[in-house]
């Protein structure tokens, strides 16, 4: 990570990454534009892809998510990555780390790096409106909550070392464009292949692996009962995770139509916590959340607060979340 930070300072291009390697550079740095990020995607002549794969997460580098007309340098320690569903102009098959380190000993000199250029004023202005937009719900205090509202609470709670498991389908969405990452190998969601129920799971991992570090799973009240019984695990073991439920009573959004089986209601995950001997909170009020998950995480338990959320609040539609 510090070589990427270090290239991008001395180059001043901007940045974007995958789910998984979120916070390899703080995404609050002045080169990261996460609300612009379909623009950077679409409009970009150059993208310069370092390690990452041509998966679906990216669109497989294809039109219409990135120009058809764009060029693609391509850096991958494996060279059948290389070209791999969409060709490139330049192919680099090396460590990215070493490669990073002799793509900034070149730049050196070539590049104004504190420069606005009109890409760079381009890319900010969109991030900026975009979260402008989002701000009336980020702050609403509408009941039932909306999930914005519950990001940003969580968002304003959470240290910036805590490890933060997203889990779900609406709230992942949410969370992607409203709580940044700040540390390498602090963000875990399910990935390209994106299955339910990873969140409690990937939790206690992470305690186990990082019992100093805050651990948070956010998740969605249909992902939680993928796997909602490894709280007795965490319990036991004293892993002690955090897991604020986004709870909009089902699965996904009503406004999706037609889904059969969809409804689930405000189950009380929290009294199936306690029952275990965890700590447990159910939230209705927008102003209760913050002290809820401050009392969770002083507990000393591995702790749940389930927050009625809007099971209206579609991700894919809500400020138009899925364009960012």
């Amino acid at each position: 990570e510090d070589d990427l930070r270090t290239f991008v300072e001395a180059t001043g291009i901007p940045f974007f990454t995958t789910p998984q390697g979120r916070g390899v550079v703080a995404e609050d740095h002045p080169r990261s534009f996460p609300g612009a990020r379909s623009t950077a995607f679409r409009e970009a002549d150059v993208v310069l892809v370092i390690g990452a794969r041509a998966n679906s997460m990216l669109s497989f580098l294809r039109a219409p998510r990135f120009s058809p007309d764009a060029k693609f340098i391509n850096v991958n320690l494996d060279g059948r990555e290389i070209g791999h569903n969409r060709a490139v102009e330049i192919g680099i098959i090396g460590d990215a780390k070493l490669v990073l380190q002799q793509l900034t000993s070149e730049a050196k000199g070539r590049f104004n790096p504190r420069e606005e250029t009109p890409w760079v004023s381009q890319l900010s202005a969109k991030h900026r409106s975009n979260l402008e937009r989002s701000s009336p719900l980020l702050h609403s205090d509408k009941v039932p909550i909306h999930p914005l509202r519950l990001c940003n609470e969580v968002k304003n709670v959470i240290s910036r070392d805590t490890i933060l498991v997203v889990d779900g389908h609406e709230i992942l969405n949410f969370a992607r464009q409203s709580i940044p990452i700040y540390q390498a190998r602090h963000s875990l969601n399910a990935g390209p292949h994106g299955c339910m129920g990873v969140g409690i799971p990937f939790g206690i991992g992470a305690k186990a692996a990082a019992p100093d570090t805050p651990v948070v799973v956010l998740s969605g009240d249909g992902a939680f009962g993928w796997n909602g019984m490894e709280m007795d695990s965490a319990i036991r073991h004293k892993l002690n995770i955090v897991v604020v439920v986004s709870n909009n009573a089902g699965f996904t959004s009503r406004k999706t139509g037609g889904n059969v089986g969809r409804e689930l209601g405000y189950q009380r995950y929290d009294k199936m916590v306690e029952a275990l001997g965890g700590y447990g909170e159910f939230v209705e009020k927008p102003d209760e959340i913050r002290p809820a998950i401050e009392r969770a995480m002083k507990s000393g338990k591995p702790a749940l607060v389930n927050v009625c959320t809007d099971p209206e609040a579609q991700a894919t539609t809500d400020m138009g979340f899925a364009g960012y």
